[in-house]
């Protein structure tokens, strides 16, 4: 029984993955993929609630790997006790995440569907949302330099919104585009460096 009901949630998975990404989210229907996989319709309701829930369960696990890297990276940037270790924690919060770059290539076929086929899902503003925790996170970090830097202040929430979005969609962009991992880091080491240069510029530093 154990051995049937693996082997049958993975074909329907494997066959979710081809016709989500053929079709997208919203052109696939359980019907077809419940065919392909060789099982029936009331096999299906027996491992997924619906089809949301099918698409869900195949990627969360991949996005909650994404965001416990992030949160382990962005801890490390907000332990800021001077001058000099907000700018040095600046320096490493807007450069390349190799670790996190990585990662989206480890994973490139569940990040693709997301990013292709996900309309329809609480995933299709994948990169906007994380875009937005981004400059959330840069909004609280620059509220913690501002004890040791002055001139914060001068950067709004908008313009940090601005940046974090040109950030996220930096990293993001080249990889639907199909370039290589390595591209991609050069792109961020870029991106990261002009969006610094600019940071420095109104903070006086």
């Amino acid at each position: 029984m154990g051995y049937d009901y693996d082997l049958t949630h993975n074909r329907i998975m494997e066959s979710a993955m081809k016709h989500f990404m053929d079709k997208g989210f919203l052109g696939a229907s359980i019907r077809q993929i419940c065919k392909d996989a060789g099982v029936t319709n009331g096999a299906f309701y027996a491992h997924f609630d619906s089809k949301e829930d099918l698409f869900t369960r195949i990627v969360k696990p991949v996005v909650d790997g994404m965001q416990k890297l992030y949160d382990e990276e962005n801890v490390q940037y907000m332990d800021i006790k001077s001058a000099d270790d907000a700018k040095s924690a600046l320096e490493q919060t807007f450069s390349s995440n190799r670790i996190l770059i990585g990662y989206l290539y480890e994973h490139a076929d569940i990040f693709r569907l997301i990013l292709t086929a996900g309309t329809g899902t609480v995933y299709e503003n994948f990169v906007d949302n994380l875009a937005k925790e981004e400059a959330a996170n840069t909004v609280e970090f620059l509220k913690i330099c501002s004890q040791h830097i002055g001139n914060t202040d001068v950067i709004s929430e908008t313009l940090i919104r601005n940046i974090s979005h040109f950030f996220v969609s930096s990293v993001f962009d080249g990889f639907i585009a199909g370039k290589t991992e390595e591209e991609v880091v050069h792109d961020t080491e870029v991106t990261s460096e002009f969006c610094l240069a600019g940071i420095r510029h109104f903070m006086g530093m």
